[in-house]
């Protein structure tokens, strides 16, 4: 009221500014005011306490449900950081509300983080199907190691990594809609309020990025432990085949099961294996980190082998095939991570050294390979003369 009157007062503006200053001094100073403090830093040591504690006994009390993908800590922890977030806008003191953000940062960053981190740092278990079942089945009989551990094991790392990426989601949520409500409450906030109010909700945003990091640290293990030791072997079986065929090699190959539908059907074993497992984030981003290791691997398979004419054919269209049932297995677009695969059989796949200007184009974006890459690949045709290659201006 007081301070009403004061703006509508026609004092000059520089008096008016030093009254409303001797006004502020004396209700900070007042009584009350201090009253009003520490009743605040009351509150607010006991919100940090009951903060802390729900959300340690949200992480001890965690279970995962029959056919669910993330466990109940995800939601529980969240419930309560929010919870007490609209509680502190009940003060009306925004000091109050930043130090409760500040602590909920706090304390998702360390006991949340902390207990995603474990399963991803303890990485997931190399039983995956037959992998190790050798050192797997001596454990088991000598009884250091329950085949029920392993499943847990790998239980506990899948749930830790879709907490993480829904963790992700979950607080960039959480940081929009507290930040809409904190506004709501405070319609007449300075802008030193505001940036104030910002910096707090900030530290939501780097919890956010942490949670972003930890995806991606969980992700590396899993392509590491369940990924690359599975897909070497299935892409290495591509030299063992032979890629100067004759017409009737050719029609044989064709009869029985081809490289490529053996190598598909173990991807897509793979894939069925983590699909239902994994949230639509994690498991595009597990096809796009299979794709990255079949297309690297395979590139450097057929580097180490010879075609003639119908070699070339076959690779060209067994590299489409994998093309095909790469970018139909996955929302994200991969076909950049083919392009560099897709470019070597068509190369391979020409009818003659001469053709090759139709297809290469340096100062085109999407063309990967190097002028030696080309004439590297150009080379491992039979039936190409190592002249012409040569004679080649790229």
């Amino acid at each position: 009221m007081i301070e009403n009157d004061l703006e509508k007062s026609t004092l000059e503006t520089e008096a008016k500014d030093a009254k409303l200053k001797q006004l502020d001094d004396l209700i900070k100073k007042s009584r009350l005011s201090t009253q009003m403090q520490e009743v605040l830093g009351t509150y607010l040591l006991f919100e940090r306490y009951f903060m802390e504690e729900s959300v340690l006994k949200a992480i001890a009390l965690d279970n995962l449900e029959a056919g669910q993908q993330c466990s109940s800590m995800l939601d529980d922890v969240f419930f309560i950081i929010r919870k007490c977030i609209r509680r502190s806008n009940g003060t009306q003191s925004l000091d109050g509300i930043c130090a409760v953000i500040n602590n909920a940062a706090s304390c998702l960053e360390q006991d949340f983080m902390n207990a995603l981190k474990n399963p991803l740092k303890a990485g997931y278990p190399t039983g995956y199907m037959d992998l190790a079942q050798s050192a797997l089945q001596s454990s088991i009989q000598q009884g250091r190691l329950q085949t029920s551990d392993v499943d847990q094991a790998r239980s506990k790392f899948i749930t830790a990594l879709n907490n993480a990426d829904m963790s992700t989601e979950f607080i960039e949520t959480l940081r929009s809609m507290m930040s809409d409500e904190i506004k709501m409450n405070f319609p007449a906030m300075t802008v030193r309020e505001k940036e104030k109010l910002d910096s707090c909700l900030s530290g939501l945003k780097s919890v956010g990025d942490s949670l972003k990091a930890l995806v991606d640290f969980g992700l590396q293990q899993l392509r590491t432990s369940a990924i690359k030791p599975r897909l070497h072997p299935w892409v290495d079986q591509f030299i063992s085949h032979n890629h100067n065929l004759s017409e009737e090699e050719l029609a044989t190959y064709e009869a029985g099961e081809t490289f490529i539908q053996y190598l598909i059907v173990q991807i897509d074993g793979l894939f069925t294996l983590f699909k239902s497992a994994l949230t639509p984030r994690n498991y595009d981003a597990l096809v796009s980190i299979v794709t990255t290791e079949i297309t690297a691997r395979l590139e450097r398979a057929i580097k180490k082998s010879t075609f003639n004419r119908l070699g070339g054919l076959v690779l060209d269209q067994e590299a489409r095939a994998l093309a095909s049932f790469l970018t139909g297995a996955t929302s994200w677009s991969v076909r950049d991570k083919l392009a560099k695969l897709l470019q070597m059989a068509t190369i391979l796949n020409l009818e003659s050294v001469s053709e090759l200007p139709e297809y290469w184009d340096s100062s085109c974006a999407t063309w990967r390979l190097t002028p030696n890459e080309v004439r590297t690949i150009l080379a491992l045709r039979i039936d190409f003369k190592m002249e012409d290659i040569k004679r080649l201006k790229l």
